[in-house]
């Protein structure tokens, strides 16, 4: 019944954010409005609005789950390849690979087994 969805994240530099977005994990700018916000493309209908703020979302709720198109391991190559850290947990379940933007907002990427 759902289609898609967003999230919106308060980042201290959208510019810097939406570099992050586009260029490091490959997602795609959909607009930048004049209030100065973005909003990315994270895939299949689920979008990333960017907001600017003192407050940046960094730790303060949950983070943001992302499954990659490709195998888990050979995502996480590409973005290491491209500045990415990460910390991965494999369970019997599911790998899930946690990281950070750089307004350390937590980021994963899950793959179920």
């Amino acid at each position: 019944m759902i289609r898609g969805g967003a999230v919106i994240l308060d980042v201290s530099d959208v510019g810097r954010a939406v570099r992050f977005y586009v260029e490091t994990l490959g997602m795609k700018l959909v607009r930048e409005a004049a209030d100065g916000s973005a909003v990315i493309d994270a895939g299949e209908g689920f979008l990333i609005e960017l907001r600017a703020s003192d407050t940046p979302s960094g730790g303060a709720g949950p983070s943001v789950h992302l499954y990659p198109k490709v195998p888990i391991r050979e995502a996480i190559a590409i973005y290491e390849n491209r500045g990415v850290t990460f910390t991965v947990e494999e369970t019997t379940d599911a790998i899930v690979a946690r990281f950070r933007d750089p307004d350390a907002i937590p980021l994963c990427l899950v793959q179920e087994k």
